[in-house]
Formats: C-alpha cells, structure tokens, sequence
C-alpha cells in the first residue's frame, strides 16, 4: 500500500515538474522573443544614427576645402561653385565620390545624394551672398532633426522638402525667411515648430519616408 502510494506521488509530482517545465519554456520564449524585438530596434537605430553621423562628418571637410579655395575666388567665382567643382577640389571622402566624365556624383551614408551650389545674384540670406548651399537627398524622415540640428552650428539658413531635382546652376529660390527652419540672419536659432513640420513631411500635405536637407552656408 505505502509503496502504491509512494509510486503515486512520484507519478503526480513528475506531471507536475514537466507542466512547470513547459510554462517555464513558454516564459523564456516570450521574453527572448522581447529581446530579439527590442535588439533589432536598437540595432536600427544605432544604424541610422550613424548614418547621420557619416553623413554629418562630410560638412566640415566640404567647408574646408570650399573657404580654402574662396580665400583665392572673387564672389562671382564662388557662386557657380558646382558638385563637381567641389569634388574635384577634394570636398568630399573619396569613398563618396564616383565619376562619369567630368560629371561626379556624391553619394551620402542614407544612399542618397550631396549636392553643392552657389548662390545666383539675386538670392541672399539676410543681405548675404559669398556662400554656398549643401544639399542631401534621401535623409530618413526620423534622422531629419538629427541632421537639421547637426548642421545648425555651420548653417546660417536651413530648410528641408521633399524637392529631389537635381541642382543645376546656382541656386535661383528659396524658401520665404518665415519657411526657414533657421535663418535668415546669421544670429538666428532654429524654429523647433518649422523643423517638425518639415522634417515630418507635411508641407505640401503628404508624407515621405525620406527628405531633403538644404543648408546655406556663408564664407
């Protein structure tokens, strides 16, 4: 009888212990499931940021070789400044730069583009003319700000949209002073309203996954 008994027990107690196990098992799924999710997010993340930091690190070189050469150009010499131009004169990573002829196409970390013009004789930014715009297609709408607010330091004006012409010539518009996201004036800050209306997409009523970035910057 004891030893029926016992035998019991032991039989309950193994249904028991292999019920537990199978929660248990379902427990540990549940969270390394989490934990896969929530890694691929940050991985993502982590990925784009760097994307905006490489894309970010090619302004100060592009300036440094843009104000160089400027120091010996006249005005009117800077505002056909070209994409080419500016590669040729080694503005860019090498990395970056592919070319077709004369013609250099720069390629930024988002897999779009970088662009670079003048300013033509009738654009100025609160009465300044010696610069040059930088443009960067293909930004990721949530790196937008990442990138607006990493070029504010260097740019006098900022605005994005979603215009994916590629530049020819100096640039001939711009964006009213009150669409500016910073500008026009030297001293200015950046409007966190602008920029969150821009860098979502929606000026002209739609939404993208990604923008255009546009930077004056003064010499």
């Amino acid at each position: 009888m004891n030893h029926h008994s016992h035998a019991l027990r032991a039989k309950t107690f193994a249904k028991r212990q292999k019920g537990y196990t199978l929660i248990e098992l379902s427990i540990a799924l549940a969270i390394i499931s989490v934990i896969i999710v929530g890694s691929l997010v940050g991985v993502q993340r982590i990925l784009s940021n760097n994307r905006a930091n490489n894309l970010l690190s090619e302004i100060p070189r592009i300036n440094a070789a843009l104000v160089g050469s400027a120091a010996n150009a006249n005005s009117n010499t800077l505002s056909t400044i070209t994409t080419s131009n500016a590669a040729s004169l080694g503005a860019f990573s090498p990395n970056a730069v592919s070319w077709e002829g004369e013609t250099a196409t720069v390629t930024n970390a988002f897999g779009g583009n970088i662009f670079i013009q003048g300013l033509s004789n009738t654009i100025n930014f609160d009465g300044v003319t010696r610069g040059y715009v930088v443009t960067a297609t293909g930004v990721a709408r949530d790196m937008c700000a990442t990138v607006v607010n990493g070029l504010a330091p260097l740019a006098q004006a900022l605005w994005v949209d979603q215009n994916t012409t590629v530049p020819s010539g100096p640039l001939t518009s711009k964006p009213a002073d009150a669409d500016l996201i910073k500008g026009p004036g030297q001293d200015a800050s950046i409007n966190l309203g602008t920029m969150s209306t821009q860098c979502r997409g929606s000026t002209n009523g739609s939404s993208t996954s990604t923008m255009v970035v546009h930077a004056f910057i003064a010499i």
